[in-house]
C-alpha cells in the first residue's frame, strides 16, 4: 500500500508555543502549532526526554493508518514480523508514536477537533473538514515526527 493511500495528514507545524499552561509531567511538554498553511493547528505531548522540542522551530509531521506494507498489517492483531513493516518510511523521520483516534467533534462552521491517545500523550488537531475528513473514531494511528 503507498503511503499516499495511508495518509491522513502530511503537513508542516511551526512549534508556536511549549508548555503554555505549565509543565504536569516531568519528561513531557505540550506544543501548540500551526501548520504552515495555516489551515491546521495541532496540539501534542511529547516526551521529551526521547525528542527534545524547540520553540519557533519547524516539524514534518505525517499521520498515517498503517505503517505496514500491505494494510492487513493493522487489523488490530499483534504480528512480530518486521519484515512486513515499512521501514523506508520510518527512516525518514525522528520520532514515532502508535495511537488511536478516540474523540471527534464536528462543529457547525466546518470545523473538526480531532482527539487521539498515544499511550496518554495527547494528540489534538483542530480545522476544516476538508482537511481533517479522513479521520475516523476509533481509528488506529501512527505520528511520525521530523524537524524541517
Amino acid at each position: 500500500m503507498a503511503v499516499a493511500e495511508k495518509r491522513l495528514i502530511d503537513e508542516y507545524f511551526k512549534v508556536e508555543d511549549i508548555d503554555q499552561a505549565g509543565q504536569s509531567f516531568k519528561r513531557v511538554s505540550r506544543i501548540k502549532c500551526k501548520s504552515k498553511s495555516g489551515e491546521v493547528d495541532m496540539e501534542l505531548d511529547v516526551n521529551i526526554d526521547i525528542y527534545p522540542i524547540d520553540k519557533g522551530s519547524e516539524y514534518r509531521v505525517l499521520i498515517v493508518r498503517s505503517l505496514g506494507i500491505s494494510q492487513e498489517m493493522d487489523q488490530g492483531k499483534y504480528k512480530p514480523e518486521f519484515s512486513q513493516i515499512d521501514n523506508e518510511l520510518l527512516e525518514k523521520f525522528q520520532y514515532a508514536m502508535f495511537g488511536r483516534v478516540f474523540k471527534m467533534i464536528k462543529e457547525q462552521n466546518k470545523m473538526i477537533n480531532v482527539f487521539a491517545s498515544f499511550g496518554g500523550l495527547i494528540l489534538k488537531l483542530s480545522g476544516k473538514s476538508e482537511e481533517l475528513d479522513k479521520f475516523a473514531d476509533d481509528q488506529r494511528v501512527y505520528l511520525l515526527m521530523r524537524k524541517a
